[in-house]
């Protein structure tokens, strides 16, 4: 019997010495990472109290069984962003990502072909009237930079306003996210001062437009010199959407929501509408977590895919604007709304 025990003992010293997890078999550094992961979801998930923490925590540790490499983790992580319906948040460990994809939408070849070559802010004056501009996604690794691209994105409306452009179409088919910031503060003459949506989460944040600077709350995150002055706030306006639109795209969408003298042409977008938010856990991993959703100025929240209001279905014809019948259509109502 001493002998047994002993045996037992000398069992349990392995374990514990190769760092594992008694009970499910992981090592110490894959449980304190999914308790770690569940924790901050609890805490800052949107409608948290609607999941059963204890059983999603079982079945994540179930699904973790005998991991002793944090690399392993990615069944485990990919549960806990499906059971909380989350694909737009990622969970990263040092040089790997771990998300769940929901069934996305359809991506057109022509949509594909346009991001494989990287899409650019582009103008073009059609007619003598009507302004196309095309917005693409605008990432933010530092205000400068955001700076930078809110700056040419308004150089570029202003040259179609300084042309005397009645009406604008704002194409947002391959604007796939990034950061809304210089998105929005781009177009600031086409805007009212003040707030143009809000960001509907645990904290809160309300989007400003006001002195050429676009603010989360009191925060300056984004600045431009404008070289036009022109106040384009009543012209009308239509804003292309569709399955290539996503997430800050999305968001950049909802700020023209609730405008006097607009409308939305296309088809439905990606439906990435969530608030992102980054949580630091070690030196090695890290996690984005959907935390919130977008409103519009108007207070409405938006917690699905932004549908337009004119649906078309036409296809995609992005080097050859004129000829594109989503953008013509555009032309045809903005046409009807100046004359």
């Amino acid at each position: 019997m001493e002998f047994v025990k002993q045996k037992i003992a000398i069992i349990c010293l392995i374990i514990i010495s190769l760092g594992m997890d008694s009970v499910w078999g992981q090592s110490k550094e894959a449980r304190f990472l999914i308790d770690t992961c569940i924790l901050i979801m609890k805490q800052n998930v949107v409608n948290a109290d609607k999941f059963q923490w204890d059983e999603l925590e079982k079945t994540a540790l179930e699904k973790a069984s005998g991991v002793v490499d944090a690399y392993q983790l990615g069944p485990a992580m990919r549960f806990l962003y499906q059971s909380i319906n989350d694909f737009h948040g990622s969970f990263f460990y040092k040089d790997s990502t771990f998300h769940w994809q929901r069934k996305k939408s359809s991506i057109s070849d022509s949509i594909m072909n346009e991001w494989k070559k990287g899409v650019r802010i582009k103008t073009v004056m059609l007619g003598s009237s009507i302004g196309y501009l095309r917005i693409p996604s605008m990432p933010y690794p530092e205000k400068k930079d955001a700076d930078r691209n809110a700056q040419m994105l308004n150089d570029s409306l202003c040259s179609l306003l300084e042309r005397k452009a009645k009406g604008i179409i704002l194409d947002l088919r391959l604007d796939g996210g990034g950061t809304m910031y210089p998105m929005i503060l781009g177009v600031e003459q086409l805007l009212s001062q003040g707030q143009v949506g809000s960001f509907i989460t645990n904290k809160g944040q309300n989007w400003y437009v006001k002195g050429n600077n676009f603010l989360l709350d009191t925060n300056i995150v984004t600045s431009i010199l404008p070289r036009c002055g022109i106040d384009a706030q009543n012209i009308p306006v239509v804003v292309l959407i569709g399955p290539g639109t996503g997430s800050s795209g999305e968001f950049f969408v909802m700020s023209f929501k609730g405008r006097a003298k607009t409308v939305l042409m296309g088809s439905p977008t990606a439906g990435y509408i969530t608030v992102v938010a980054g949580f630091p856990i070690n030196n090695a991993a890290y996690m984005y977590l959907s935390v919130g959703y977008g409103a519009d100025r108007n207070g409405e929240i938006y917690k699905e895919a932004l549908r337009p209001d004119i649906p078309l279905s036409s296809p995609d014809k992005f080097n050859d604007i004129e000829n594109d019948e989503k953008v013509k259509a555009a032309k045809q109502w903005l046409t009807l709304q100046i004359y």
